[in-house]
């Protein structure tokens, strides 16, 4: 997608950055299959260097070495421990072991590369549309692809590296930015649980919307994902680091009925349905992206799990 801001952090781009983006929403455009479209993706990709994303171990450095060696106050270095073990500094397009991964290490910092192929790969998530978690292992039916079928399978739960959770944001707004009201267009919140497989590139996505459970049990979706989760984190990490991100907002994808809904509203008023729904659902599969195929796949010279 061709937007201003970074959909990580929410930093103004820059032009070069704006124009590759935009010629790259163009070329999307024109593919009409999957197929065409990781085509089109790999011709692209010749026309710059892969990016690498790196990563340091904020635990195992101390703080003045970390505030050092990346450019922060002693504060906010602290921070960072806090909030989470593992925190991406930047993706460079630099060479390996260039000037900045060099210093990095030099200063003392444990630095970790991922490559742009593995975090694509998990960017794009498997829905789980409904489980049973009731049976032992928990049965599962899975959609690959928004059009494709469904099918059935096991959670091998003795193969899960790691669970991502996080707190979407949501919000309802005119397309017009000047008619914007922050009182009257906020949503309530989301939930997102990401579930990472070893030896699995893609991630199994969570949503309480829209994974539904079986079982005649009158607990609500959330309570049970709550459950879920709580029992799957006994057994495998749970990161939790991305509620401490600042949410860069784009345009979302909505369940049919909440737009639908809408709509008829507006409808009804003799109005024209002039909304669209913003999230931070693209910033979340990025952090997950990221943090997934760290623990899932690790770099030679990967620590102790978080």
């Amino acid at each position: 997608m061709a937007r201003k801001n970074c959909v990580y952090c929410g930093a103004a781009l820059m032009a070069e950055v704006l124009e590759e983006a935009a010629f790259a929403a163009r070329r999307v455009l024109q593919t009409k299959s999957l197929v065409d479209l990781e085509a089109a993706a790999s011709v692209l990709g010749r026309d710059r260097p892969p990016r690498r994303y790196l990563v340091i171990d904020t635990k195992t450095a101390s703080i003045e070495s970390l505030a050092e060696a990346c450019s922060v106050s002693v504060w906010e270095a602290r921070q960072w421990q806090a909030a989470s073990r593992y925190r991406l500094v930047k993706v460079s397009t630099e060479a390996a072991d260039g000037p900045l991964e060099s210093e990095l290490r030099r200063k003392g910092l444990n630095l970790f590369v991922v490559s742009e192929e593995r975090v694509a790969r998990s960017r794009n998530p498997i829905l789980l549309e409904s489980v049973d978690p009731a049976s032992t292992p928990a049965q599962c039916t899975l959609r690959d692809q928004p059009e494709g079928p469904s099918f059935r399978r096991e959670l091998p739960e003795q193969h899960i590296a790691l669970i991502v959770s996080a707190s979407i944001k949501r919000e309802r707004v005119k397309d017009q930015a000047s008619l914007r009201t922050l009182a009257a267009t906020r949503l309530e919140d989301a939930w997102l649980i990401h579930v990472h497989l070893r030896g699995e590139p893609r991630p199994w996505e969570i949503d309480p919307r829209r994974t539904g459970y079986e079982g005649a049990v009158l607990a609500s979706a959330h309570m049970r994902t709550l459950e879920l989760v709580r029992r799957l984190s006994a057994i495998a990490p749970h990161d939790e680091g991305f509620k401490n991100i600042v949410p860069a907002l784009s345009l979302g994808v909505e369940p049919p009925s909440e737009l639908d809904s809408l709509k008829a509203t507006r409808r009804s008023e003799g109005k024209e349905p002039n909304v669209v729904i913003l999230d931070n659902v693209a910033q979340f599969r990025e952090y997950s992206a990221w943090r997934g195929a760290l623990e899932a796949s690790p770099p030679a010279g990967f620590g102790p799990k978080s």
